[in-house]
């Protein structure tokens, strides 16, 4: 499952969406099209069907376009703005320990 990060603020606004990593004090703007992506995870839980959603109506291929939206994803978990909460935890290691 997906959910973002702890250290993520976020809300979606007429425009898309605006993403605040307090961590790396950094923005990312999210158009209306990454931002339906973001709300399908944030909001119903996962992109299950959003990609029929999106291709359908606009006579995409909705392979082409799942493609598409997990590329995109795995962007987002790579910039640690989405957690991915199946996949293991690393385990971060301590210069000063031994």
């Amino acid at each position: 499952m997906l959910i973002p990060a702890r250290h993520v603020h976020h809300n979606t606004g007429p425009d898309g969406t605006a993403v605040l990593d307090v961590k790396r004090e950094s923005w990312l703007m999210l158009d209306q099209d990454a931002s339906r992506i973001w709300n399908a995870i944030t909001v119903r839980g996962g992109t299950v069907g959003l990609a029929d959603e999106i291709a359908v109506p606009t006579g995409q291929d909705p392979q082409q376009v799942g493609g598409q939206i997990a590329a995109f994803i795995d962007e987002l978990v790579a910039a640690g703005v989405l957690v991915d909460t199946d996949r293991p935890r690393r385990a971060r290691r301590r210069r000063w320990q031994r």
